[in-house]
């Protein structure tokens, strides 16, 4: 049995792993750099994480608050002061459909009546479902 051999194996084994070990440190430590660390999924830029509807604040130099929509639904106000503003129900907004600049928000819409089942719309709302009665 040949041990130059069998030794050259073994260190070229080692060598190996450690290098890809150390080179997977490195990309972990690169990558954990790269990331300044998690985004909060629950509030948009300028608002609080624990209340992500507002107050939000907003100053110029800031990108303008998203509305879903800038083209159909621009904010309009001074861009020269800073603003805090709220999101709000679609049609309540004063400075775009859904965002409320100022203090006092509108409260949310009441909810729609419930959906009234008789014999008359039975048919167009159950279908073949409708019980006859």
């Amino acid at each position: 049995m040949n041990t130059s051999h069998t030794l050259k194996k073994i260190i070229t084994g080692v060598l190996l792993s450690g290098g890809l070990a150390f080179a997977g440190a490195g990309i972990t430590a690169a990558t954990a750099a790269a990331q300044p660390g998690p985004i909060p999924l629950d509030a948009w830029p300028g608002c609080p994480n624990d209340h992500p509807q507002g107050p939000c604040h907003w100053c110029p130099g800031q990108a303008l608050p998203p509305t879903g929509n800038h083209v159909t639904n621009p904010v309009v106000w001074d861009n020269n002061v800073c603003h805090t503003y709220y999101y709000v129900w679609f049609g309540q907004g004063n400075v775009a459909q859904n965002i409320w600049d100022g203090d006092d928000p509108p409260a949310p819409p009441p909810p729609p009546p419930p959906a009234l089942i008789n014999k008359d719309n039975c048919q167009q709302i159950l279908g073949i479902f409708c019980p006859h009665a």
